[in-house]
């Protein structure tokens, strides 16, 4: 998905119709909601944050950074079935959304549902194609459902995964280190020894065992 900064202003226009006036306060006051809960998030007040961006998304489902900052804000406080809740709402407003799939996978990941999981990361690869790959995030999309098929031992599959997630973020150790299990896993030693060399030197440390029981 892309990135989209959300201007958040704290007037509008009135324009007048033939229905009468817009209620200006009404259009503000979850957008003021959302960006005192920023507030509150980059200052750790992740509790305060959350009661407010409920109430923003009370007056205003359609205000797409709520469900981004839920996912923060919940995240930090382990509401886990609120914030599940309120993404499978996102996911039904905003069509196509593969952010919102990817924090889905998440929390399926967490809950060890790897099919759920790998479910929701594929859907938000498939949108990641039609939206654009230059979103931050879209490399872990490829991580994740990595990882995933990695915990079931469906290694083959997760190894493409892992390659794509590279070529989306180079020097990311943790990639290297977990293809390199994969590849290990599927009897490429070769390359395994390769990925866990470049993971060290990417400082990633827990490759050490790995290197030297079987790339000497």
């Amino acid at each position: 998905m892309k990135k989209v900064t959300l201007l958040l202003m704290t007037l509008v226009a009135i324009t007048s119709m033939a229905t009468g006036q817009v209620d200006v306060s009404a259009v503000n006051k979850p957008i003021e909601l959302l960006n005192e809960a920023n507030t509150d998030i980059e200052n750790g007040d992740y509790k305060d944050a959350v009661q407010k961006l409920i109430a923003a998304n009370r007056l205003n489902p359609k205000l797409r950074e709520v469900y981004s900052s839920l996912n923060t804000a919940c995240t930090h406080t382990n509401q886990i079935s609120l914030l599940k809740e309120f993404l499978v709402k996102g996911k039904g407003i905003f069509e196509e959304d593969d952010e919102l799939c990817y924090y889905l996978g998440n929390i399926y990941q967490n809950q060890q549902n790897y099919a759920a999981a790998i479910k929701e990361y594929s859907l938000a690869i498939q949108y990641a194609k039609k939206n654009g790959e230059e979103y931050e995030l879209v490399y872990a999309y490829y991580l994740n459902r990595g990882n995933c098929y990695l915990k079931q031992r469906e290694f083959a599959k997760a190894i493409p995964d892992y390659t794509y997630s590279l070529k989306l973020n180079k020097d990311n150790g943790a990639i290297y280190a977990n293809r390199g299990i994969a590849y290990f896993s599927t009897g490429k030693r070769k390359e395994a020894c390769a990925d866990w060399r470049k993971a060290k030197s990417l400082g990633v440390t827990s490759v050490n065992a790995y290197i030297n029981r079987y790339c000497r």
